[in-house]
């Protein structure tokens, strides 16, 4: 057998330590709480960590498999889990995960065959509903239980519902679903979403991992060590030693009395992962004389290895934490397109279009939704930038909210009894959903300036609708208000955005008095801007909350209303 050596030169009452590396079941945990919320980068990298801690836990391997997966590195998350199974041939979630990874693939025969086999390794978990997904997938049939717990199965009764044409029975459990894929934005699920599409069975989801993956063995700048390791003593200056001890984390593994002071350790009984390595030397008195410790890299290749599986209370929580992260649900866009079509063959339209609304929030691209949503709405690209006709009025008009002291403005506005429009940021309506609530209820009305404040003029045509529906969803969900002005953050439209918005019958609301660059000064200086500037059917254009803005805003709102000016909303523009 070749032996490697490692040489720890050992200087009289010398201790070298190196930091001791996080608790491996607290990195486990920051991983899943990241995974969780989609933040597959952050969960690697709490994941490398706890794989120097103990690289031979099928915990580990199987979340960073996971990770990996649901980050778009496929091919680095099939290792991962091909890891785990050579350390335990009955670790059911990796083999589900196998699974995962060939339905990614939409090679159905293979994932079928995993789904089985991780079912048959562990009937603790429940997996009816995936090995259901792919049987329907196939054209096969399935039929799950009436009481299913698992989102996937619960689908797939709703489906076999709709063909018997029970479809108020369908239509309840898809809104029980819809309910549970609920997030901000109403963006796509996170982890392994079905789509019911054979060609495309499953998306993976949450943020996606754009720098290639290197393993926590290639990362470490500790020293790797793999089969018979000679471990020797430097004693030359500590010519009083009588005896060496030798120390694996801690625990005794040798000892010798005989010059050169050597010992030979097998690192293969020892898991894969970061340890402490202490070599000690005492006198004839048996006292300590020399003592040196270093963190070494262990890294053993085959299927033989020692196992380090973690157990107890805590890590039992865990495996249960990552079960339900991997296990596949319906995806959003599935969900809300099946609510669709449920509520149009029940002459719901409303629902229908709440339903198109979503699901273009999460996925413009999905199947025939944008189409069947454009045929509802659809019309030409209509711009407004003033008020037709000379009636003597004024659109107030405010960006980039709400935001925590919005009620400033809104308690100007009741005090004036004027009624203005609100152009609302779609990330900061669901940042402050009782002031987007409180603008409603005081008659205001509600625009749409993205979800995410992004340049449209640099966005594709999918972008831009992802954009504008997840702030339609969003504003619809706290007010049941439906949203006609979109206004693109800038004014900035592009060669895209007109495209979207004649193909949904929206209208691009633009502004004839710009206030921006006043706001930033003074009461006066943007007061008179204002008087100076305004016209009848004017659309004024202030932000949401400059301080100068509430300032000025009783006396722009007195001045025009001596001057015989109304106040209206954008509707009221047309």
């Amino acid at each position: 057998m070749k032996i490697l050596s490692c040489w720890l030169l050992v200087s009289a009452f010398a201790t070298a330590l190196h930091a001791a590396p996080r608790n491996y079941l607290d990195c486990i945990d920051d991983a899943l709480r990241a995974m969780e919320s989609g933040q597959n980068p952050e969960a690697v990298s709490h994941l490398l960590v706890a794989l120097e801690a103990n690289a031979n836990d099928t915990l580990a391997r199987v979340s960073m498999g996971t990770a990996l997966l649901f980050g778009g590195r496929t091919a680095d998350a099939e290792k991962e889990y091909r890891a785990a199974q050579r350390m335990d041939a009955n670790c059911g979630s990796a083999v589900y995960g196998l699974g995962l990874v060939a339905l990614g693939k939409a090679n159905l025969p293979e994932a079928a065959s995993y789904f089985c086999q991780a079912q048959q390794i562990d009937p603790q978990i429940d997996i009816e509903g995936s090995i259901g997904y792919v049987k329907y997938l196939a054209g096969g049939s399935f039929s799950p239980s009436e009481d299913a717990a698992d989102e996937c199965a619960q689908a797939l009764q709703a489906m076999n519902l709709s063909s018997q044409g029970k479809l108020a029975d369908a239509l309840a459990i898809w809104r029980s679903l819809q309910q549970k894929a609920v997030r901000p934005s109403f963006g796509e699920r996170i982890g392994c979403a079905m789509t019911f599409m054979k060609a495309e069975p499953v998306v993976m989801t949450g943020w996606p991992l754009n720098e290639a993956y290197k393993p926590a063995s290639t990362q470490s700048n500790l020293p790797k060590l793999s089969g018979n390791v000679s471990l020797k003593a430097d004693l030359t200056r500590a010519a009083n030693v009588h005896i060496v001890s030798f120390f694996v984390d801690g625990r005794f593994v040798g000892m010798t009395n005989t010059q050169p002071f050597n010992y030979i350790w097998d690192t293969t009984t020892t898991s894969n992962g970061v340890h402490a390595v202490k070599i000690e030397g005492t006198d004839i008195r048996g006292d300590v004389v020399s003592s040196k410790s270093m963190e070494v890299m262990v890294q053993n290749e085959g299927a033989n290895l020692p196992s380090a599986r973690v157990t107890g209370e805590r890590a039992d929580g865990m495996w249960g934490r990552l079960w339900a992260i991997m296990l596949m649900k319906p995806s959003a866009s599935a969900i809300n397109y099946n609510v669709a079509l449920c509520a149009r063959q029940l002459g719901d339209e409303k629902a229908e279009k709440i339903a198109l609304e979503r699901v273009l929030a999460a996925n413009p691209s999905y199947k025939d939704a944008a189409h069947r949503l454009a045929s509802m709405r659809g019309g030409v690209a209509k711009n407004l930038y003033k008020g037709t006709g000379n009636r003597k009025v004024v659109a107030l008009t405010f960006d980039d909210g709400p935001k925590a002291d919005t009620g400033r403005i809104l308690d100007v506005l009741k005090q004036k009894n004027v009624k203005a429009t609100f152009m609302l940021v779609g990330k900061q309506a669901d940042a402050f959903p009782e002031m987007v609530r409180r603008i409603a209820d005081e008659g205001h009305e509600l625009g749409n300036h993205t979800y995410n404040h992004r340049n449209c003029e640099y966005l594709s045509e999918t972008e831009i609708t992802k954009e504008i529906f997840q702030t339609t969803a969003t504003i619809r969900a706290l007010t049941g208000r439906e949203v006609e002005f979109v206004r693109p953050p800038g004014g900035h439209t592009g060669k895209n955005l007109p495209n979207v918005m004649g193909r949904f019958g929206l209208t691009t609301a633009y502004w004839s008095v710009n206030c921006s660059k006043y706001e930033g000064t003074t009461k006066k200086k943007l007061y008179d801007h204002v008087i100076k500037s305004v016209a009848p059917g004017g659309i004024i254009l202030l932000h949401n909350l400059e301080l100068v803005t509430v300032q000025a805003l009783p006396d722009i709102i007195d001045t025009l209303r001596g001057k015989g000016y109304g106040f209206v909303g954008l509707s009221e523009m047309r």
